[in-house]
């Protein structure tokens, strides 16, 4: 079966080009043929993941098709997403007939794959992220266009926490785990040998950074040892403000990398004994990739106290045991509690493999099963 993937996929970052990546690697080693359409290659450099070609464009039995790079200029001037991926679908479809195409996002991707639907008969499927649900389904933005989006897909994939969102449709609604990280690589190397952790943040940095809990966790590094460091991995368009940020508090130093491909994060995660899952008023509650591998990795995850695990219970029935509760508002609070662990050699130097409830070929099957009941 010729699956096409339309999604956000590397170079673009983030969790939905993540497990676009994971996945169209899982497709392409149960035997699909996997062909993806993405429009990467035109995301703002702020989004950009730096290192990804020419590894992108070698992948077994994966096809990237990336969007016609460059478009006339005129007025008024617009990137034209959705017009570039609908051509460039329709290209691969005339070379290589799509059976089914798997839209990983609502918006842009799933309105092109409606729109190839009518032109070309090819079934869909879509799926959705956390921002397009709150940004656009519950906003009532697109409300017309997008109803005909969920209309005309074979199926709506979801997960557990959004089942309500979708009342309308229950009939084509495919519940399934957000995301299951493949346990060959993202495991932990063994027990944590080191005297001195490493703390460990990796996300973006947007306008609204605050909502990341970054604040609290600048500030916390003030009653730290000065021996402990901080790896910051995050871009965006608040970069800036955000460096300003660092300079008012002292930590005008703090290095920022740069984002990682997703192949590269099992040995990021490793390297560290602590990454921050932290939110301050984060409106928009989504599923997180980094706790879940983290935890594969044998890390210890930080959360907010009033973090609620319930996405993530049906993953893993000891996943409790690897986070740390802290109080995001409370710097020195969350600093005493860090060290307190860490202290306690048995807890915090673990390392541990957890076993997951299902497996990554488990998971990668489920999506098939999706995809060929929608071709039927």
């Amino acid at each position: 079966m010729n699956v096409c993937i339309l999604s956000k996929f590397p170079p673009i970052e983030g969790g939905i080009a993540a497990k676009s990546f994971w996945l169209a690697r899982g497709y392409a080693e149960a035997g699909l043929s996997v062909q993806v359409v993405s429009n990467g290659n035109i995301v703002e450099d702020e989004y950009r993941i730096e290192g990804c070609y020419p590894h992108i464009l070698e992948m077994d039995g994966i096809v990237l098709h990336e969007v016609e790079n460059g478009f006339p200029w005129h007025i008024p001037d617009e990137q034209h997403s959705i017009a570039r991926m609908l051509d460039r679908l329709i290209e691969v479809h005339q070379e290589h007939p799509i059976a089914v195409v798997d839209a990983g996002y609502l918006v842009p991707y799933g309105i092109t794959a409606y729109l190839f639907n009518r032109i070309s008969g090819v079934p869909y499927i879509v799926r959705h992220g956390g921002s397009d649900i709150e940004k656009f389904l519950n906003a009532g933005k697109l409300g017309a266009l997008l109803e005909e989006v969920q209309n005309g897909a074979s199926a709506i994939v979801s997960d557990p926490s959004r089942v309500g969102t979708f009342t309308e449709f229950e009939e084509k609604l495919k519940i399934l785990h957000p995301y299951v990280p493949d346990q060959r690589v993202f495991r932990s190397s063994g027990e944590k040998t080191r005297s001195i952790p490493c703390l460990l943040y990796v996300g973006k940095l947007n306008w609204h950074w605050e909502r990341k809990g970054l604040a609290g966790i600048i500030e916390c590094l003030q009653f730290l040892p000065e021996s402990w460091k901080l790896q910051f991995i995050g871009q965006g368009k608040g970069k800036e403000t955000f460096r300003t940020f660092l300079q008012e508090k002292g930590f005008g130093d703090l290095a920022i990398g740069s984002f990682v491909p997703p192949w590269e994060m099992p040995e990021v995660l490793n390297g560290s004994d602590f990454v921050f899952c932290l939110s301050a008023g984060e409106p928009i509650r989504s599923f997180s990739n980094i706790l879940v591998e983290a935890v594969c990795c044998g890390a210890t995850v930080i959360v907010d106290s009033d973090f609620d695990p319930s996405p993530y219970q049906s993953l893993s029935n000891s996943m409790e045991d690897s986070l740390l509760r802290v109080s995001a508002t409370n710097p020195e609070a969350m600093a005493k509690a860090i060290m307190r662990f860490w202290n306690n050699g048995t807890l915090g130097r673990k390392g541990k493999n957890i076993t997951l409830t299902q497996s990554f070929k488990e998971y990668v099957q489920e999506n098939i099963n999706v995809l060929k009941q929608a071709v039927k």
